[in-house]
C-alpha cells in the first residue's frame, strides 16, 4: 500500500477534485495503524494553512456505529484553528454535501499529556474546562461512505470538516453525568432529530477519557484550549447551501449554523 498516494487522493478531494468512487485494494489501509498514518500524511499537508490543529473529534461512539464501520472501537480524527467556529457561524459548503451532528463538546483547561500510565476518568474528567453544545461538519472524501468502511473514513482524518461551539455551556461537576443531556435538533424551523447523551459510550466523557488514552499510547496528548467533539448524539442531518441547523440542548445552551449560498 503506498500511504502517500492514497494521502495524495484525499487532499485533491479536500482542494475540489470530484469526491472518489471507490478505493482500489492497493490503496486501502490494512489496518487502524495504516489508517490513522494516511490521516497524519493529511493532517501535516492542512495543517500549516488553516492554523494547526486546535481540536480532536471522536467517531463511533456507539456500538451501532461501529458494527456499521466494522470497527472495533471508536476512533479520532482532528480540526484546525480556522474550522472551529463560535455560534452562529456561517460555512460556505462550496456546493459539495455536508452534514451537521448534535454533539457535546469539551473544552480542555488542562493539558493531558502523553504518559505511560493509564489516564483515570477522575483526571480526565479534572482537566476540563466546560463543556458545550457543539456541531460537528462532516464531509467524506467519499462517494458512498458506509461502503468503503471504517478504516477508509479513519484515513480521511475521520471525515471532519469543522465545528461550531454554542454556549453557554458549563462546567463539569466532580461526581456529574452528562448522560442525561438531551438535544433537539431543528433543521430550517423543522425539527429533524433528537437525542440523549447516554448514546455516545454510556457519557459522553466516557469518549474524552478513551482519548486521552488512545492518544497516549501513541506518545501524543491533549493540550489545554483544545476543543473535543465527544459523537454524535443525533444521526447526520444533510445540508445544502441555505439551511439552518439549531441544536438546543437540556441544560448546555444551543449552538446554530447557517450554510451559506453560492
Amino acid at each position: 500500500m503506498s500511504l502517500r498516494e492514497f494521502a495524495d487522493k484525499l487532499l485533491s478531494v479536500r482542494a475540489g477534485a470530484p469526491e472518489l468512487d471507490d478505493v482500489p485494494e492497493p490503496l486501502r489501509p490494512r489496518d487502524i495503524a495504516e489508517a490513522y498514518a494516511v490521516a497524519d500524511l493529511l493532517v501535516a499537508a492542512l495543517a500549516p494553512t488553516l492554523g494547526g490543529v486546535a481540536g480532536y473529534k471522536v467517531g463511533a461512539t456507539s456500538t451501532q456505529g461501529q458494527q456499521l464501520l466494522n470497527l472495533t472501537e471508536p476512533f479520532f480524527g482532528r480540526n484546525f484553528a480556522q474550522r472551529i467556529r463560535r455560534d452562529g457561524a456561517s460555512w460556505d459548503a462550496a456546493g459539495r454535501p455536508c452534514s451537521a451532528e448534535a454533539e457535546i463538546g469539551f473544552v480542555l483547561g488542562k493539558d493531558l499529556s502523553a504518559r505511560r500510565s493509564a489516564y483515570s476518568l477522575s483526571e480526565v474528567r479534572s482537566a476540563v474546562d466546560r463543556a458545550v453544545p457543539l456541531l460537528e461538519i462532516n464531509r467524506p472524501a467519499f462517494k458512498r461512505p458506509f461502503e468503503v468502511g471504517g478504516l477508509c473514513l479513519v484515513a480521511d482524518n475521520g471525515v471532519t470538516q469543522g465545528l461550531v461551539i454554542g454556549g453557554p455551556g458549563g462546567p463539569l461537576l466532580a461526581d456529574g453525568s452528562l448522560s442525561g443531556e438531551t438535544v433537539r435538533m431543528f433543521h430550517n424551523d423543522v425539527v429533524c432529530a433528537e437525542g440523549t447523551a447516554a448514546v455516545v459510550l454510556g457519557d459522553p466523557i466516557n469518549a474524552l477519557w478513551w482519548l486521552a488514552n488512545a492518544l497516549r499510547v501513541g506518545g501524543r496528548g491533549l493540550h489545554a484550549g483544545e476543543t473535543i467533539a465527544s459523537g454524535a448524539i443525533t444521526p447526520p442531518i444533510p445540508l445544502v447551501a441555505g439551511d439552518r441547523i439549531v441544536a438546543e440542548y437540556s441544560t448546555l445552551g444551543r449552538v446554530a449554523l447557517d450554510v451559506e449560498r453560492p
